[in-house]
């Protein structure tokens, strides 16, 4: 359980990461996942596996996402990328822990893909791994273009 800072709800983790690891909505996929990678990263880390999970959520959690809207000009096309605020802590969670699933589905480094997302998840929670650096890549460039930040109704 995640506790929200504002609201005090509490988030169950164990079901925002099945639903994440769902295949074709196939929930059972995504518990077997599940299972496998929480008996692999016991194996592999002495931390217990639901601080090093949360952990590695926390480090991968975006502020900012980018809204991308296409603007029709005549015949032309433009992709116009707008800077936005994630308020809710769910969504930030379902962000964040997409972003993780999507850096394991690019790597090619084992087998298996609950032997990727362990080495992801153990790197994200060192501060380090594709995750984490997609992160601080989107905040540096969002924070470069500040001028989007002031049209931002609070």
């Amino acid at each position: 359980m995640i506790k929200s800072l504002r609201t005090k709800k509490l988030f169950n983790l164990k079901t925002k990461i099945v639903n994440v690891l769902m295949t074709s909505g196939k929930k059972n996929t995504g518990e077997k996942i599940l299972l496998k990678f929480a008996k692999k990263l016991q194996k592999s880390n002495a931390k217990r596996f639901k601080k090093v999970v949360q952990l590695a959520i926390i480090n991968t959690t975006p502020t900012f996402k980018l809204n991308e809207q296409v603007v029709k000009k005549g015949k032309r096309k433009a992709v116009r990328n707008t800077p936005s605020f994630i308020i809710s802590d769910s969504l930030r969670i379902m962000t964040s822990l997409k972003s993780i699933k999507h850096s394991v589905s690019k790597s090619k480094n084992a087998k298996y893909f609950y032997e990727n997302l362990v080495n992801e998840i153990i790197m994200s929670s060192n501060l380090k791994g594709p995750s984490v650096d997609k992160k601080t890549e989107l905040q540096k460039r969002i924070l470069a273009n500040k001028r989007y930040l002031s049209n931002f109704r609070w």
